[in-house]
């Protein structure tokens, strides 16, 4: 009987031992399975964080050409809508002044009727490029508004500054085109108008009163600036023999 006891309990404890040693395997096999599935799925993660970055990149550069005119290189005319819009709500919440200056290239018909297209394009091409030098403050924003005419949103800045700002733009093209040689000549006019937006004002309202002053110095002879109401630019020369930043 004894014997067969020890029998039982070398038995059992054999039974203990072979199901610890088969525990431990299953435990190591586990723990192997789901370190390579970590693994896996940390391989996973990081390729779908670059698809990600990737589909985020490509719907910048989408968003940007959407903005973007192709021929000249500026913002175009539906941007120009929605900043337009933007900005009048900030300066209204804000209680701050907004300037729009609506900028048009001189006798761009004769460019393009003696010249050819190409010069047109050309020309829209080179003065695009010339505001933007000009620009200092990165929150001021050149739009090509249609055909050879182009906008300045200027947030904070009141109609002395937005004619001043013209008015160096016109005057340093004029200076640039005397040492530049090709065979047609560019000149600028330009309409300004500035304000504290109030509870009705919207982008047409700021448009019209800014192409008012456009029309203005363009039958006044062009090559130009103007502003709104027509009293202002007579006394910004009279103030300012030079043009300052403003």
């Amino acid at each position: 009987m004894t014997e067969l006891l020890l029998y039982f309990a070398a038995g059992l404890l054999l039974g203990v031992v072979v199901a610890g040693l088969a525990g431990t395997k299953t435990l190591k096999r586990w723990k192997k399975a789901a370190a390579e599935l970590e693994a896996e799925l940390r391989s996973h993660s990081f390729e779908l964080q670059i698809t990600l970055d990737e589909l985020a990149e490509k719907n910048q550069q989408l968003q940007q050409q959407t903005q973007v005119d192709a021929l000249s290189g500026i913002y175009n005319r539906a941007y120009f809508d929605s900043q337009m819009r933007a900005e009048i709500k900030r300066s209204r919440r804000e209680q701050r002044v907004l300037a729009l200056v609506l900028l048009d290239i001189d006798h761009f018909k004769r460019i393009n009727d003696t010249h050819g297209h190409l010069a047109g394009d050309e020309a829209i091409k080179q003065v695009s490029a010339f505001i933007r030098q000009q620009l200092k403050r990165s929150a001021d924003k050149l739009f090509r508004y249609g055909g050879e005419e182009f906008a300045l949103i200027l947030p904070n800045t009141n109609l002395q500054g937005a004619w001043q700002l013209a008015e160096k733009i016109r005057q340093n093209l004029e200076t640039a085109q005397k040492t530049t040689e090709q065979s047609f000549e560019l000149r600028l006019s330009a309409g300004c108008y500035a304000a504290i937006p109030g509870p009705e004002s919207d982008n047409d309202d700021y448009i019209r009163f800014a192409d008012s002053a456009l029309y203005r110095a363009k039958e006044a002879g062009r090559n130009q600036v103007h502003s709104y109401p027509a009293t202002a630019a007579v006394a910004f020369r009279a103030l300012s023999g030079e043009v300052n930043e403003h």
